[in-house]
């Protein structure tokens, strides 16, 4: 037996004995609290219509066409929520959010849920809640095909366009704070 061995193997068995001395304190049980789910569940309920967040200009997925109704992929699955939660398709609002509006909206109440492309961060997950993603996509720099960029780095002296409070400016603001970046807070 080694040295170090004889000396920890006798404090780890003091430290074991030495708390079995006193009883355990018995602690009240605290009472389980409402789901929160259940209870904001229970507030569409009673409102009778589920408010979701979606985009106004990004098509396929959310846009408001020629004749002023919200259409896409997202704003299928909002009417899919409604039927599904509240028995009728029709039973939802839309409101227009900007990627930077989006945690705010949700967590002022502003919206029941967003369906509007948002990219999961670590930093986005300690705000709000997540459900598994129902599409995968990747950030990518357009250039004309002739253009003399052909890798990241030789975007660092151009000025790069991004949105507001998408992946794309959250990461370059984060990862090249010394490049020019021109931020717009629609797409259109």
């Amino acid at each position: 037996m080694s040295f170090k061995t004889a000396l920890v193997l006798p404090l780890i068995a003091f430290t074991l004995l030495a708390g079995c001395d006193k009883p355990a304190e018995q602690k009240p049980v605290a009472k389980a609290a409402p789901s929160p789910s259940t209870s904001y569940l229970e507030t569409i309920k009673a409102r009778d219509k589920v408010i979701v967040g979606v985009f106004s200009d990004k098509p396929p997925f959310g846009f408001v066409n020629e004749q002023g109704h919200y259409v896409g992929f997202d704003t299928d699955l909002g009417k899919r929520f409604a039927k599904d939660l509240l028995g009728d398709e029709k039973k939802v609002e839309f409101v227009v959010v900007e990627p930077a509006s989006r945690i705010p909206f949700l967590q002022s109440d502003k919206v029941d849920l967003i369906l509007a492309n948002m990219t999961v961060t670590p930093e986005r997950s300690e705000a709000v809640d997540f459900t598994h993603p129902n599409l995968r996509v990747a950030v990518q720099a357009l250039v004309p095909e002739a253009s003399p960029v052909k890798t990241l780095d030789d975007l660092a002296s151009k000025t790069t366009i991004v949105t507001t409070g998408t992946t794309a400016d959250i990461w370059l603001t984060k990862n090249h704070p010394d490049w020019k970046v021109l931020k717009f807070e629609r797409n259109s």
